[in-house]
C-alpha cells in the first residue's frame, strides 16, 4: 500500500483558519451541543433543506454550522491514499471545495462518485477522521495491455480486471502487449495468468489475438504466430517451451507454430528474403 499523500499546500492555503484550543477541551465545554451535532446526520440536513419552511430550515442549518465550527468539526485537511497515476491537480480541484465546511455535512457518497469519475480511479472510499480530516482511499486501474477491437480501430488501454481505462494519451504504455479481437479485454486476465506458467514464452509475447471469443493466437518477438488450442492451452504452451529449450525452435526461420493438435507441433517455415511480420487479427477465425 502506498503511503498517504497529503494534498496540503493548496489545501492548507485554503484553510488558514484561526487556531483554537484542542477539540477535546471544546468537546467538554460544548457537550450539550455535541449531542445535537452528532445526532443530525447529513441526510437529515438534506431533508431540512428540502422539506422544512425556509426560515426554520435556515435556522437549523445555521445552528448546525455554528456549533460545528465552535467544536472544530470543520474540514481542515484532506489526505489521499493509493494515488499513483491520478493527477494531483485533479484531486486538489475536486477536494479543496470541502475544506472549511462542517465535516459532518460532507456527503461522502457524492464525493466518492466524483473521485470514481476521475480517469485513473477504479474505486474510491471516503471516511471522516474527526475532528477535521477527510481521508480518501483510491484503487486505481493497473495497466495490463493495449486493445484494438478490429483493424483500424482506436487502441485503448486495458487494466488487470479487463476494464477499459478512459485515458487518451497512451505514449507511456507502448511497451505493453497489443490485444486484438472482440472480447479480448474480458479474457485478458485469464490469458496473462496462463502465460505466467511459461515465463520464457510470456516475455516474448508482443501481441495476442482473441479468435472467435474462444481461443488465442500469440505473436512472439513481432514475427512468429503461435496458434493455441481452445482446450488446454496451458499444455500446448508447455510443449512449446519444452521444444524451445530442447531444440531452439523459435530461433528458426518460421512464421507460424500451430499447437491446436495435441499430438503435433505444426511449423510453417518462411524464406528469409520474403519473411513477413504477422499481425494480430481479431474477430472470426478457426
Amino acid at each position: 500500500m502506498r503511503p498517504v499523500s497529503r494534498l496540503s499546500r493548496r489545501l492548507r492555503a485554503a484553510v488558514r483558519l484561526e487556531r483554537e484550543r484542542p477539540w477535546r477541551r471544546r468537546l467538554r465545554r460544548w457537550a450539550p451541543a455535541v449531542a445535537l451535532v452528532l445526532l443530525v446526520p447529513p441526510g437529515v440536513l438534506a431533508a431540512a433543506r428540502a422539506g422544512l419552511p425556509e426560515r426554520l430550515s435556515l435556522a437549523l442549518l445555521g445552528s448546525f454550522e455554528q456549533t460545528s465550527r465552535a467544536l472544530g468539526l470543520v474540514v481542515r485537511e484532506v489526505t489521499v491514499e493509493g494515488r499513483v497515476r491520478t493527477e494531483p491537480e485533479a484531486l486538489v480541484k475536486l477536494l479543496e471545495s470541502r475544506v472549511g465546511v462542517p465535516i459532518l455535512s460532507v456527503e461522502l457518497n457524492e464525493l466518492r462518485k466524483q473521485l470514481e469519475a476521475l480517469p485513473w480511479v477504479r474505486t474510491a472510499a471516503v471516511r471522516r477522521q474527526l475532528p477535521d480530516t477527510l481521508h480518501a482511499v483510491l484503487e486505481e486501474h493497473r495497466p495490463l495491455a493495449l486493445w484494438r477491437e478490429r483493424d483500424g480501430a482506436r487502441v485503448k488501454l486495458v487494466d488487470e480486471e479487463g476494464e477499459i481505462v478512459p485515458v487518451s494519451d497512451l505514449r507511456a504504455f507502448t511497451g505493453l502487449p497489443l490485444l486484438a479481437g472482440k472480447g479480448a479485454p474480458r479474457a485478458a486476465k485469464e490469458l496473462f495468468a496462463l502465460l505466467a506458467q511459461t515465463p520464457e514464452i510470456a516475455r516474448r509475447v508482443t501481441a495476442a489475438s482473441y479468435v472467435g471469443e474462444r481461443r488465442w493466437n500469440l505473436y512472439l518477438d513481432g514475427r512468429i504466430e503461435v496458434r493455441l488450442p481452445e482446450a488446454d492451452p496451458a499444455a500446448a504452451l508447455a510443449r512449446l517451451a519444452a521444444e524451445e529449450r530442447a531444440h531452439g525452435l523459435l530461433a528458426r526461420a518460421i512464421d507460424v507454430v500451430d499447437l491446436r493438435t495435441p499430438e503435433w507441433i505444426v511449423v510453417r517455415t518462411v524464406d528469409a528474403a520474403t519473411r513477413r511480420v504477422p499481425q494480430p487479427q481479431g474477430g472470426r477465425g478457426a
